[in-house]
């Protein structure tokens, strides 16, 4: 399944822009379990004040996706199919934007993929808090046939209990933290129960045996020793 990674080069609103899929793989048999896309492009982050204007929608988290969900699909459109579905690193920003869910749905109709074969990862910190607007806006996103993931390589305070974690597809870890940190292993464990799957980041293929037990089925950037 190595060979599956895969660099594209689209040509979108003049510009090109570098895709890297990177397989996820069962970390026992390589079986796969879809691609993680690594964007060239990044969202800004930053604090916005004030009623939305028509030109910050424009502009904005939602349509910036949006836009990435169109290069990302052309990029797809020629990928081996076993490379779905595909995990799209999503700025937090977009979750807090009412744009978001229409824009990328209308986005993807216009391609030949559906909703089903991609999963929006979201930041451990934009539902750390609990915020009922972050499950809401979740929902939102859930209804038009999307999956959502949740990145916790950095941090992992997100509570998958009640209708949170009803609605999450993934949840992706970082492999070294997981010998240091026993209450990451419980999530792990609550999560893989939960039929969330769980991702292990830079995981090595000779301790596979090992992150099944905690339940990580799945790995990206799978290393070996040599």
């Amino acid at each position: 399944m190595r060979e599956l990674l895969q660099t594209k080069v689209v040509a979108h609103s003049g510009q090109k822009v570098h895709l890297r899929f990177q397989p996820v793989m069962h970390v026992l048999d390589g079986t796969s379990f879809g691609a993680v896309c690594e964007l060239s492009q990044h969202y800004e982050e930053k604090a916005t004040f004030g009623p939305l204007t028509e030109a910050r929608a424009v502009s904005g988290p939602g349509k910036w996706l949006a836009d990435r969900l169109l290069e990302i699909a052309s990029a797809a459109h020629t990928s081996d199919n076993r490379l779905r579905p595909i995990l799209v690193p999503a700025p937090t920003a977009a979750l807090m934007d009412d744009n978001t869910a229409v824009g990328c749905d209308a986005a993807i109709r216009r391609t030949t993929l559906c909703q089903q074969e991609i999963s929006l990862e979201f930041q451990d910190s934009a539902f750390a808090d609990g915020r009922s607007d972050a499950v809401h806006r979740v929902a939102s996103l859930r209804k038009r046939g999307f999956r959502v993931a949740i990145d916790m390589r950095k941090s992992w305070q997100t509570q998958l209990r009640h209708g949170l974690g009803l609605m999450i597809d993934s949840i992706r870890v970082d492999a070294r933290e997981l010998d240091l940190n026993e209450e990451l292993m419980n999530i792990c464990e609550s999560a893989s129960a939960a039929g969330i799957l769980v991702i292990a980041d830079n995981a090595n293929w000779r301790d596979g045996a090992f992150l099944d037990s905690l339940g990580v089925k799945a790995g990206v950037r799978m290393r070996t020793d040599c």
